[in-house]
């Protein structure tokens, strides 16, 4: 069972069930004790088991553990203290341990896909330890590289284009060489599981004659290995009438060898117990096989764990037992009591992932998704989303099955795990309540309301009274089709409520495909089985579709004789469409009217229920309800619960509706008991009117009016309680502007909410890229902040080609055109190519905008190049470009090349595209050009440092101005550091900014000014000292006179460089130096700002222009006066400013170098010793250099003539 959500995104939500009094939350420790010793002393009641066979398998899946454990999860004893997991499990009468294996749960960069990465390596090192602690081991081949159940069982990446007989094969070799792994390590291996949960599928084989192929091609190879293990085949859906009866019937008939027919058995979906134990039975029964539940589980909590949702979240899909410890146990307590009940055949039973439990808090979310995805902790990784797009690809994330963990979430122990020793013995606990019934009533518009008068109160021993119940008076306001709750109170004061379902008045007959009479449906096509048992959502029976090749089918029925009125149609489906080409369309039509909705074809059992508009129908007329569905191979499903009902005039139930959002929003605590009493009572009115499906004007006009008078009755106990400001969130793309509102919403106590306008810091002007941002704010006197987000942008326009419109592709060359295909890797549409003869052609878009930054482009293709083809995804930015090859490798071999890393600079130009030089008869396609950020991200470490810094700082001893900025600044600095792609100049900047307020922060007690400080000027003596502007030179601070500072500040260019101490002597003069050496030519900038603690003071600006930075230009001599290729080459710099080193060059090559003093600008001299020249000309260059830069020499050229 893969703990996925399945594309669910309900809320978590507490119980209803009542749990009076603590049962067992804590872990309580088994007391040891023999079945003939009767029932123990416990925390829980379990019912002993009757006829409980010694040999009786308590089965554990814990195939999560290795990665929970990689990921800090500890587990312990009863006692609390850190234990191994199978001594755990082996202390509470678990006596064997079930371990998935998947094929290959990795991408290609060996990336795990999750779910405990369990290949075999893994099963085997759990399987190791399991056999340490004494416990036995059922290896659970999946057949698959990940999940395998009803709705998926792809076949390993592997294996993908293998044919039925090659998979059989494979399927052999792979399950021997495995198995013999685990006999090389010693692992007691008693049962093994070919396939898991293969009620259509296995190993991506459909049919029954190729899936036997792969369960004989396992079990052979289970003999051949362990020759005493059992080989167990496994299903699932027991609820579904003759669905055992006839798997196991094919079995018996393609002569599968197997000794174990295993089924998964969830409280929740699958039927009852007695069910359970009937099916199973008669396989035992007829084909003399061995019955197990290979997997089981119950909730304790509905509470979410780890910040990922689970799989059972809402009351309204935990109604079997409670929801609570004692649950659990009794839940696991029946489920092995249905097994032994099949008699000397049922040998044992699973519970599925007891210990997979968080690997943090709710509250720890985004370090949890990181273990998640690196050690395989969660349910899936992102990595898996390659391998299975339609789950993994949109829900990955943490654990599912957190509440079903038969462990609390710090690892110790519940009491139901224990749940395998009572068994034996039975246990017993104070009798307690543990669940009151919440019943449901369902009635057809119209009918009167009758409500039950007893409700079943159930207590820990299994015990059932039957109460009487006074419900709440409330009931008068229910009117119309709908979903109503009301509250009631037993005679024992024991709280329930019983939901009321208004159906409204269906038109159809037979809408549930119930009834033996079908002829009211008329049904063309392919595929489609009315009254199948195949996953009804009601009832027993559905119109379940399938088939292995694609097709189509039409489902109609027409009413007749229909009251006048506006009439609309709805529906239930489930299934899986296999990609994004099926749809299955509802249409309801009268006359010329017609209006269609679509279903959702989402998976297993995620329901679509669609409804379409209203269509009008004369008096006496005719209605005609029609479902139609074009699907591809292997889509799969069903249909329940047609409607065709009369439509409601519509009533406006928006200020209703705001009303209840208000009173939801009210500060309870600060009015009278009183008064929220009668809002209570006004608000549960309202909800019973907007349960409704079509309430009426008059009730809801009745329930505004109630629930206004509420809010003005509402009476303030002590001061009024300041008002919230609401949160603020702005999300926008990369590149358009960040507008923050002008106002933003205030609550009060009552719940009312106004406007107020807001005025926001200008460091959102700081956000230059995707990340996720906070910004400060004030409104209403009142700190704010706005959370910013700034997803990616999608560079490439109409990346998929699905535009029929004006393209803003140019395709130049021949023999490619965009436009639909069937060949398209997403979509409809893509560029398609061949020519007869050999062509080139490419296909280009130029994008503007481009946020700087490093990034790679990928394109997908598939086809046939004919041998020598070559086609490339291409960038272009620039003068830069890159490219990669995309292989052509077949017919939808879907491939993808991606650029090496290509730079943007600051023009933001970027053209990518496709080339292509393909020689004659080449074809295929082109499709998803996409655009990713790439490449290293600019470090913020020491950003991220000073941030942390400066914010630990203690400001109190500092001036309230001066200390006024470190917010801001910290505010900006953040922001830089949050930046998906921060860019090099931004963290400088905001380095800078940071270390200007820190030295800008000025003590208290820093002098005793009684006024900012007076107007100083600045001045330098660039050139004055050499003659020279030659980059080193001194800015000077005079203050003449007037009030002191306490420090100054001196900037180039608006940066800091340095900050110096002042003594405060009131109004003298005041003088300050700072040296500025090795500037290169250029223009500078200085300004000065004095600071005292009554504020400061900016300097004008001083321009200094430095043009001599470099060193003079030196003159070359030689004295080769004879020619004789021995000689001294000198070079002179008479006058200038000075060199640091020399370099000199004969011929091109460095032949010495050495260092200068520098005493500019005196004269300064290099010479190089020459001899051993060939006869010739010969050409010298001398360079001289210092921190500003490098001159060279003219050529000197010297002749030797012997």
């Amino acid at each position: 069972m893969p703990a996925s959500r399945a594309r669910r995104t309900t809320a978590v939500s507490t119980t209803t069930a009542l749990v009076l009094g603590l049962l067992g939350a804590g872990a309580i420790a088994a007391p040891a004790a023999s079945a003939a010793e009767g029932p123990v002393d416990a925390g829980i009641a379990v019912r002993k088991v009757d006829g409980l066979p010694a040999d009786f398998i308590n089965g554990v899946d814990v195939s999560s553990v290795l990665s929970l454990e990689a990921s800090g999860v500890v587990f312990r004893d009863d006692d609390g203290e850190p234990a191994d997991l199978f001594d755990v499990l082996a202390d509470h009468d678990v006596t064997d341990v079930r371990v998935r294996v998947w094929n290959d749960p990795f991408d290609a960069d060996g990336n795990g896909y999750g779910g405990g990465d369990v290949d075999v390596d893994r099963a085997v090192e759990i399987g190791k330890r399991a056999t340490e602690a004494g416990l036995r081991v059922l290896v659970d081949f999946h057949y698959s590289d990940f999940w395998a159940d009803p709705a998926k069982q792809q076949a390993p990446k592997a294996w993908r284009d293998l044919s039925v007989d090659e998979k059989a094969g494979r399927t052999r070799e792979y399950t021997a060489d495995a198995l013999e792994e685990f006999a090389d390590a010693g692992v007691d291996v008693h049962m093994v599981q070919v396939g898991n949960e293969t009620n259509n599928a296995v190993a991506g084989v459909t049919g029954w004659p190729g899936m036997s192929k792969i369960f004989s091609a396992g079990s052979a190879a289970v003999r051949d290995v362990f020759p005493d293990a059992l080989v167990a085949v496994h299903f699932t859906n027991p609820e579904t009438a003759g669905r055992y009866a006839g798997y196991a019937a094919n079995l018996k008939s393609y002569g599968v060898d197997y000794d174990v027919f295993a089924s998964s058995y969830y409280p929740f979906w699958h039927g009852s117990t007695a069910n359970l134990t009937s099916v199973l039975r008669q396989v035992a029964d007829t084909y003399d096989k061995k019955v197990m539940v290979a997997e089981t589980s119950w909730a304790h909590t509905l509470d979410d764990a780890d910040g990922h949702g689970n799989v059972i979240d809402l009351p309204s899909e935990a109604t079997q037992y409670p929801v609570s410890v004692q649950g659990q146990a009794t839940a696991v307590r029946d489920v092995i009591q249905a097994v032994v009940d099949v008699g000397d055949a049922g040998i044992g039973v699973f519970y599925w992932e007891p210990a997979w439990l968080p690997v943090g808090p709710p509250e720890r979310l985004e370090q949890n998704k990181v273990l998640w995805e690196r050690d395989g902790s969660g349910w899936a990784s992102s990595f898996a989303g390659g391998y299975e797009p339609e789950d993994a690809g949109h829900w990955y994330g943490g654990s599912a099955w957190d509440n079903q963990a038969l462990f609390a979430a710090d690892g110790v122990p519940l009491e139901s795990l224990n749940v395998f020793s009572y068994a034996r013995t039975g246990a017993v606990a104070p009798r307690q309540v543990v669940d009151v019934e919440d019943p449901t009533v369902t009635l057809t518009d119209g009918d009167e309301i009758v409500l039950p008068s007893t409700v079943a109160v159930t207590f820990n021993d299994g015990s059932v009274d039957d109460e009487t119940v006074e419900w709440s008076r409330d009931a008068e306001w229910i009117g119309g089709p709908g979903t109503y709750t009301l509250g009631g109170t037993t005679a024992w004061g024991h709280a329930t409520t019983v939901t009321v379902v208004i159906r409204p008045v269906n038109a159809l007959r037979n809408p549930g495909f119930e009834d033996a009479d079908v002829s009211m449906w008329r049904a063309t096509g392919a595929g489609l089985t009315l009254r199948s048992t195949d996953d009804p959502r009601t009832g027993t029976r559905s119109a379940h579709f399938y088939s292995g090749s694609a097709y189509t089918y039409t489902l109609r029925q027409t009413v007749t004789g229909l009251p006048a009125g506006r009439y609309s149609a709805s529906g239930a489906l489930q299934g899986d469409g296999e990609g994004n080409d099926g749809t299955v369309r509802l249409t309801v039509s009268s006359g010329d009217a017609a209006a269609s909705a679509d279903f959702g074809l989402d998976g297993w059992r995620a329901w679509s229920t669609p409804a379409t508009d209203a269509v009008t129908v004369v008096e006496g007329g005719t209605a005609t309800i029609e479902v139609t569905a074009s699907l591809p191979a292997g889509a799969w499903g069903t249909l329940d619960d047609l409607v065709l009902t009369r439509a409601a005039d519509a009533v406006d139930t928006a200020d209703l509706r705001a009303l209840v959002t208000r009173a939801d929003d009210v500060d309870r605590a600060a009015a009278t008991t009183g008064s929220i009493e009668t809002l209570d009572e006004a608000v549960r009115i309202a909800r019973l009117v907007l349960s409704s499906s079509a309430p009426s004007a008059d009730r809801v006009t009745a329930a505004e009016t109630a629930l206004e008078a509420a809010f003005e009755g509402l009476v303030l106990v002590g001061e009024a309680p300041a008002p919230v400001v609401l949160p603020v969130a702005v999300t926008v793309r990369e590149g358009e502007p960040v507008t923050l509102p002008a106002s933003v919403n205030v609550r009060a106590w009552d719940g009312a909410v106004r406007t107020t306008p807001a005025t926001w810091s200008d460091a959102v002007s700081w956000i230059t890229g995707p990340g996720e941002y906070t910004v400060r704010g004030r409104a209403a006197d009142t700190d704010v902040t706005a959370a910013v987000t700034v997803t990616a942008a999608a560079w490439v326009r109409d990346g998929g080609f699905e535009s029929s419109g004006a393209s803003p592709w140019t395709v130049t060359g021949t023999g490619a055109a965009i436009g639909a295909t069937t060949d398209a890797a997403a979509g409809a549409r893509a560029v398609s190519f061949w020519s007869g003869s050999a062509y080139r052609f490419a296909v280009t878009q130029r994008i503007e905008g481009v946020t700087p930054g490093t990034y790679a482009v990928s394109a997908t293709a598939q086809g046939d190049g004919e041998g020598s083809g070559a086609l490339t995804v291409t960038a272009t930015s620039g003068a830069r470009t890159a490219d990669a090859p995309i292989p052509l490798e077949g017919w939808q071999q879907f491939k993808t090349g991606t650029t090496p890393a290509i730079t943007v600079g600051s023009d933001g130009i970027l053209t990518v595209g496709v080339a292509a030089d393909l020689p004659a008869e080449a074809w295929g396609t082109v499709d998803q050009i996409r655009v990713v950020r790439t490449g290293d991200r600019v470090s913020t470490d020491e950003l991220a440092a000073q941030i942390a810094e400066l914010a630990e700082l203690d400001t109190a001893p500092y001036t309230a101005w001066s200390a006024k900025r470190v917010p801001a600044g910290l505010e900006k600095a953040r922001i830089v550091v949050a930046a998906t792609w921060p860019t090099a100049a931004d963290v400088d900047r905001a380095r800078a900014l940071l270390s200007d307020i820190r030295a800008g922060l000025v003590r208290a007690d820093a002098d005793t000014a009684t006024a900012r400080p007076a107007e100083a000027t600045l001045s330098n003596d660039n050139g004055y000292d050499t003659g020279l502007k030659d980059g080193d030179f001194t800015v000077t601070m005079n203050l003449w006179w007037g009030e002191n500072a306490s420090s100054v500040r001196f900037y180039e260019n608006g940066t800091l460089l340095s900050t110096v101490p002042l003594a405060y002597r009131g109004t003298r003069a005041q003088t300050a130096r700072v040296p500025i050496a090795g500037r290169a030519d250029g223009t500078y900038r200085y300004t000065a700002v004095l600071a005292n603690t009554r504020g400061e003071t900016r300097t004008a600006e001083m321009t200094v222009v430095v043009d001599a930075a470099a060193p003079g230009i030196p003159v070359l001599s030689h004295d080769d006066y004879d020619g004789d290729g021995t000689f001294t080459v000198t070079a002179d710099l008479w006058w200038g400013t000075n060199a640091t080193s020399y370099r000199v060059f004969e011929d091109g090559r460095v032949v010495a170098e050495g260092d200068l003093v520098a005493r500019t600008p005196k004269a300064q001299r290099a010479s190089y010793a020459a001899s051993g020249l060939s006869r010739g000309s010969h050409v010298f260059t001398v360079e001289f250099r210092n921190a500003a830069g490098t001159t060279t020499s003219k050529p000197l050229t010297v002749t030797v003539r012997r």
